[in-house]
């Protein structure tokens, strides 16, 4: 399939259809932004490390490892080499994780086990280094694409509520991370420091109004056909960055001004998210959700619990369960609801900029997809694996 880059050869601009307004519902935008945040933590955590456990395809490969590769991909020359300054500029911006342990992550996927990386000096500078793909880190990104597409289709199969639903769903995704880009961007040029900039390649499909997008606000009428051998493709390069740009973004919005780490501020989030009453969760399904989310043992996500607990800190308490002496139940304090919601209305507050940014029309849309994302990666079949 040939690249599209060009967005007037292939597009067509639909007619409203009035199916929509029997599925979305009209967003009070005094709220938006608090409702926004909700949604948004399930699509980073939740959905991002399921579409991410389908990018790992071997299971042989960390989480940073899968990012490195993903980065250049998506951002590289020609989808095969880019600085290693750059990825580290990006994956240390995500992660809380040091430069050298990404240097680990590359030289783990440039060691002869792997195999998928040569580390080469820049062309451009004897002090610079250059990331690219061997001919087997190639075949395997490849592979990573497919199993991608597979599952992105599942989901867009399921985006069928009305004919353009999956439209809407590539518009809207497109646009929030276009603008978590641009918010980012303008950060950084404030503070004096040099934006993170490598080109959209040719090879990777974008939406047609990628360069654009946040010029204006786009009503229903305005939102392009995309034609359907396309979407899969489509929404994986949008999925990366929604995850990675926009829920990374965010998490370090509410880190900011605290003393804790990320694992510690995740424990809490994920009770606010995810538990009942967004107080209480039984200390099990934390320790499985940090397991996956940030490959922890147990006993390492039992210890930041544990931390939570101290005198110094006083967020947490951990009680045995009523229904099991074998079973803890971890709770916030009321020091700890009061500390949580101070991390959620930083994180509304960030969100209000982005809010500010879209029309009526785009808020109901994007309320709209990120509630369909959750419902539908609630039945996630996957990790996909095609052969």
């Amino acid at each position: 399939m040939r690249p599209l880059s060009n967005p007037v050869g292939f597009i067509d601009m639909p007619k409203t259809e009035a199916s929509h307004q029997a599925h979305v519902k009209s967003v009070d935008r005094a709220q938006a932004a608090r409702l926004l945040l909700e949604l948004l933590y399930r699509v980073h955590y939740i959905v991002g490390m399921k579409v991410q456990d389908t990018l790992r395809t071997n299971d042989g490969l960390d989480r940073h490892q899968t990012a490195v590769l993903w980065i250049i991909r998506s951002e590289g020359t020609d989808g095969r080499s880019i600085s290693r300054k750059y990825v580290e500029k990006q994956l240390t911006s995500w992660y809380d994780i040091s430069s050298s342990a990404i240097s680990k992550a590359i030289r783990g996927l440039a060691s002869k086990d792997i195999g998928f990386l040569n580390i080469t000096e820049s062309p451009n500078s004897g002090r610079e280094k250059l990331i690219e793909l061997t001919p087997a880190g190639v075949f395997f990104m490849q592979k990573m694409t497919r199993n991608g597409s597979a599952m992105c289709e599942w989901y867009l199969e399921n985006m069928s509520q009305w004919e353009s639903e999956v439209d809407v769903c590539l518009f809207i995704y497109t646009k929030i991370t276009a603008l978590f880009g641009k918010m980012i961007d303008a950060e950084r040029r404030d503070a004096g420091e040099p934006v993170a900039y490598a080109a959209p390649q040719e090879s990777v499909l974008h939406h047609p109004l990628t360069h654009v997008i946040t010029e204006k606000s786009y009503s229903w009428d305005e939102i392009p056909t995309v034609p359907r051998e396309y979407v899969p493709l489509m929404q994986l390069n949008i999925f990366f960055p929604i995850h990675y740009k926009a829920g990374n973004k965010l998490e370090l919005v509410m880190r900011s001004g605290t003393d804790l780490s990320r694992q510690q501020i995740i424990i809490l989030l994920l009770m606010f998210g995810e538990g009942e009453n967004h107080s209480k969760m039984a200390r099990k399904r934390i320790e499985a959700a940090l397991s996956s989310w940030l490959e922890l043992t147990s006993s390492s996500v039992s210890k930041a619990i544990r931390s939570l607990t101290t005198r110094e800190v006083g967020l947490l308490t951990i009680d045995e369960s009523p229904e099991s002496g074998r079973e803890k139940i971890v709770q916030l304090t009321p020091k700890g609801r009061k500390f949580v919601s101070k991390l959620v209305e930083s994180g509304v507050n960030y969100l209000q900029t982005l809010v500010d940014q879209l029309g009526d029309d785009e808020l109901d849309m994007v309320v709209h997809i990120f509630e369909r994302t959750n419902a539908i990666f609630d039945s996630y079949p996957g990790p996909f694996r095609v052969g």
